[in-house]
This record gives structure tokens, sequence and C-alpha cells, in this order.
């Protein structure tokens, strides 16, 4: 009985921490812009990388990323732009290389572009870019709100510096059932990132091998 009320507790205090979650990102995303600065002069602009598919058509929920990165490039917020983001099967366009090419189609120079083109999750994101922004005393990432507070903890784990947050959109889906489905999902992402993070630290201080440890945070 006592195993049973302990397990009930913990029960508890897991749900009551994801609905306090589920109320943060959901108020963050929807009143984040009304205080989202307007941009000063950064070092780099970071667009992750969002939905696409297997043949490398970007989702709009990336298109409306680079779009807003390009905006901002557009501005002078920034004279760099990074794309980041994976393929979803091998031998496909990956999510950097086909963000960026939406970008030049905008008229921003190829000069002006990096890619990050090996990421399949937002830690990996901060990570495998990390050599383009480490750096930098000035990043702006830009993503969707609802994600903006998972991309600002996983940038700042990898050693980020001052860090500008941009909302492309508040949220994602095109009706309400959908917005919602992605925020219950978010939040459950928020922790298992913070989990996976923590594994990935402790297998780097018993000499786990660079690639096998990178690929616990997939």
């Amino acid at each position: 009985m006592a195993l049973l009320a302990i397990f009930r507790r913990l029960i508890a205090v897991f749900l009551s921490i994801y609905l306090l979650t589920v109320v943060f990102i959901t108020g963050f995303a929807a009143l984040q812009p009304l205080w989202e600065p307007t941009p000063s002069k950064a070092d780099l602009i970071i667009v992750l990388g969002g939905g696409m598919s297997a043949d490398g058509r970007l989702h709009r929920s990336t298109t409306v990323r680079v779009d807003r990165g390009v905006e901002l490039f557009r501005t002078g917020a920034a004279p760099q732009i990074l794309f980041t983001g994976g393929a979803m099967v091998a031998g496909a366009p990956s999510a950097g290389e086909q963000m960026a090419r939406r970008a030049m189609n905008q008229g921003v120079p190829a000069t002006a572009i990096l890619s990050e083109t090996r990421s399949h999750s937002t830690l990996q994101n901060a990570l495998f870019s990390r050599d383009a922004w480490a750096s930098a005393e000035h990043i702006i990432l830009v993503t969707e709100g609802f994600h903006l507070p998972r991309s600002w903890a996983s940038f700042k784990a990898f050693g980020a510096k001052r860090t500008t947050l941009i909302h492309a959109r508040r949220f994602r889906g095109d009706n309400i059932t959908g917005g919602i489905k992605m925020v219950l999902r978010e939040s459950l992402a928020y922790w298992f990132n913070a989990a996976r993070y923590g594994v990935w630290h402790a297998a780097g201080v018993i000499g786990t091998e660079s690639a096998e440890r990178n690929s616990l945070l997939h």
C-alpha cells in the first residue's frame, strides 16, 4: 500500500509538471510576440528546420521560418543566416539545403548563407551547428512560437550567449485541434530533451565515442 501511495504521488507530481509546462508553452507562444524585441545587430540569424517530406519538400512549418529569417536578414539584423536541419531519409535533400535554396530564391546571396545538414532534433540543431555560432556574442533564433522555449534551452545548453527569440508564427496547425496537439507534444518534448541532454552529458563523462554519443540526441 505504501508503494502504491508513493507511485500515485509521483504520477500526480509528473502530471502537475506536465500541465504547468503546457500552460507555460501556450502562454509564451501567445504572449511573446507582444514583447518581442526589434532585433538589434546580431552576429548570426539561425533558422531551425521544421516539417519536411521524405522527398525534400518543405512543409509550411518550415517555410514560414525561412521566410521570417529572410525578412530579418533584409532588415540588416545580421550579416549571415544559418539554416539547420537534416534529411528525412538517406540520399534525400536535407532541410538545411532546401531552406537555403528557398532563401536564395528570395534574393539572399549565397555568400551570406550557411547550412547544417545532419541534425534530426532541436538539440542536434544546436550541437551540429555550434561551430558556426560558438564565437558569436549575439544570435537570433527563428522558429515557431511554441517551439521557442525548447530552442532557447537547447542552444543555451551548448553555450550560446546573448540570444534573441523571434517567432515565425505563434502556433502550428490550420485549426485549433492541430494547434493543441502540437502544444501537448511540445510539452512532452521539452522534458524528453532535458533527459536526453542529461544522458548525453553523462555519456561524455564515461568516454563514449562522439558519434555514438551524439546519436543519443537524434
